[in-house]
């Protein structure tokens, strides 16, 4: 399943321990504020893709960003390159 999601169902899926959390922002956003344990794999850099080539395609992502435009993009890369379940969060933080 790919597709975004409400902040409820993100934080449901988040709190089950499942998923691996991926933030699509800059180092320095990620810095500045993120969510607990995110790995970040800024989507606005060339090895973006190389990056995200490397995970394990049928683990389960939760990604996000500051609006929800990155992580949207995201999932749509993720999607073409065959990933099973990625969950975007609706809205961003």
């Amino acid at each position: 399943m790919i597709k975004t999601i409400s902040k409820e169902e993100f934080n449901e899926k988040l709190n089950s321990g499942e998923y691996t959390l991926i933030d699509v922002r800059s180092q320095e956003e990620h810095d500045e504020e993120s969510l607990a344990d995110s790995d970040v794999c800024d989507i606005t850099q060339p090895d973006f893709s190389e990056k995200i080539e490397k995970l394990d395609k049928d683990k389960k992502y939760l990604i996000y960003c500051r609006s929800g435009a990155r992580s949207e993009h995201a999932l749509q890369v993720m999607e073409q390159m065959g990933f099973k379940e990625v969950y975007s969060l609706e809205g961003g933080m």
